[in-house]
């Protein structure tokens, strides 16, 4: 397989990225697809240390989420994905709870483990950027897998989209992660990191290369509701009508979904951590002269299994996505 980490790849981080080149005449690739892993704990921390909206979402993760958030099934998917061996990880976000420093800390260590940063590309989600002093900490401990040139911004759209090249696959990962109002999960790109990435998704017609857009919440309208949903949703919709990528990746539902919009195959995959299904998504990418096919094969967790429960495949699928021609 073409790996997108050794000395061949054009990665990009933002603006002032880090490049590096390679070639190779293997044109196959295997990417995978997690989220939403909420993988802290916040058992040592208690209600009244706590102020503002982390209130509420203490209250959410002590009465739900630990116990459906578990971080033995989380182990058991990180080795099942690690045993993959993937050219790239794909992680959309969500890996802690209420964005405390604390738990950033934590998150980084799994991070570390899951995949160096040119082999993992991680976009936040609303429970990363949680509070006015998440990003601050983000940039303090997940500075290798955030844009080298957002460190001195409060902008959390700054270096955004992220972009990863090489002559085969284009993938690009943007920031919705701003910070809400107490009860709100919404999310936002907002006009300037809107009008890069519809820059970044331009192809001229002879360009044959895979597009990957990795985003954490749900891209269109009508996906989930209000309080959960994309605030320029409809704005997007509207550059994806026009310059379509051939896969769109997102989180934040917990649930397994595909859609299918134009041209472009759109995938939510459930909680990395979930006691009830939780997920993977691999994609093995081939390309020859007429396009490229991607097989997609589900992994989910056997939920009806109390220990050592196994990832098996819940679902596959095959298409080609063969490019206009100038």
């Amino acid at each position: 397989m073409q790996n997108l980490t050794d000395e061949s790849i054009i990665v990009s981080l933002g603006s002032a990225g880090k490049t590096l080149v390679k070639t190779s005449d293997d044109l196959s690739m295997r990417l995978i697809h997690i989220t939403d892993p909420h993988l802290s704990s916040l058992e040592k921390t208690s209600f009244m240390q706590v102020r503002g909206k982390r209130r509420s979402g203490y209250l959410s993760w002590y009465r739900n989420r630990r116990h459906i958030h578990r971080p033995e099934v989380l182990e058991q998917l990180t080795q099942a994905v690690i045993a993959e061996s993937p050219d790239q990880i794909l992680l959309s976000g969500d890996l802690v709870h209420i964005g405390m420093e604390q738990e950033i800390i934590e998150a980084a260590q799994w991070l570390k483990r899951l995949g160096p940063p040119n082999k993992l590309m991680f976009i936040p989600g609303n429970h990363d950027n949680y509070s006015p002093d998440s990003l601050a900490a983000m940039k303090r401990h997940w500075s290798d897998y955030l844009p080298t040139d957002c460190a001195d911004s409060t902008d959390y759209g700054r270096g955004y989209p992220l972009r990863r090249d090489n002559s085969a696959i284009t993938l690009l990962g943007v920031n919705s992660s701003c910070v809400t109002r107490i009860f709100s999960a919404a999310g936002e790109l907002g006009p300037e990191q809107r009008t890069r990435l519809a820059e970044a998704l331009y192809r001229d017609p002879n360009d044959r290369r895979f597009q990957c857009l990795l985003i954490h919440h749900p891209p269109l309208p009508g996906m989930t509701k209000r309080r959960k949903a994309l605030r320029d949703a409809l704005q997007l919709q509207d550059i994806l009508a026009q310059q379509a990528p051939d896969l769109l990746l997102y989180g934040h539902l917990h649930h397994n979904r595909e859609h299918l919009f134009g041209a472009t195959r759109i995938f939510c995959t459930a909680s990395a951590s979930s006691v009830y299904d939780a997920s993977y998504r691999v994609f093995e990418l081939q390309q020859d002269q007429q396009g490229w096919t991607c097989h997609m094969r589900l992994m989910t967790r056997d939920s009806s299994s109390k220990q050592d429960a196994a990832f098996s495949v819940s679902k596959q699928e095959t298409w080609s996505s063969i490019p206009a021609q100038s």
